[in-house]
């Protein structure tokens, strides 16, 4: 009989509280632990990829990210990490298929607009991106817009659409973001 702390969900959170002071490698310890108990649990392999790309492990991530999708691939948010990990390793496209499957599942969420955006600008693709981070801007709350907002100026840069340009720049002074 499993007592409450050989648990995985007691591991997971465990884990987590490691994480959240810095501790990935005790973090990847304990989410192992619980994997070794629930090998088919998605959020387990989700928040081991979290940990290993905190750590720059990119490779072991996207394998962490792969193993979580098999057994739920109806989670945006494992859909959104595995597109910026694999456009932190190069893997465009397949990043692109994450993104729109995340954004397909939860086009509410500003966050995967965001990182959407920045794959498309990336690939200079820039009224995309200009899209994408409107999008963002216009679902996010106006403290968690900056990243967002500070995006779209510098693509309206790259399109040399001055006036919006201009708007963004404003918009950003008198939110004091930096």
């Amino acid at each position: 009989m499993l007592n409450h702390s050989d648990s995985p969900a007691f591991l997971n959170a465990n884990a987590i509280i490691l994480a959240s002071e810095g501790k990935h490698r005790e973090a990847i310890s304990c989410f192992f632990q619980g994997l070794r108990l629930d090998p088919e649990n998605p959020t387990l392999w989700y928040n081991l990829a979290l940990s290993y790309r905190a750590i720059g492990e990119l490779a072991k991530a996207k394998e962490a990210l792969i193993n979580s999708i098999e057994f739920d691939s109806s989670d945006p948010d494992v859909l959104d990490s595995m597109g910026v990990i694999l456009h932190e390793i190069g893997e465009d496209l397949t990043s692109e298929f994450c993104f729109k499957k995340a954004i397909e599942i939860d086009p509410g969420n500003g966050r995967i607009w965001n990182n959407f955006g920045v794959l498309s600008f990336d690939r200079k693709n820039y009224k995309e991106a200009a899209r994408a981070f409107e999008t963002a801007v216009s679902l996010l709350k106006e403290d968690e817009s900056g990243d967002s907002l500070v995006n779209l100026r510098d693509t309206y840069n790259e399109l040399g659409e001055t006036e919006k340009e201009e708007k963004c720049s404003m918009l950003i002074q008198k939110l004091g973001i930096k």
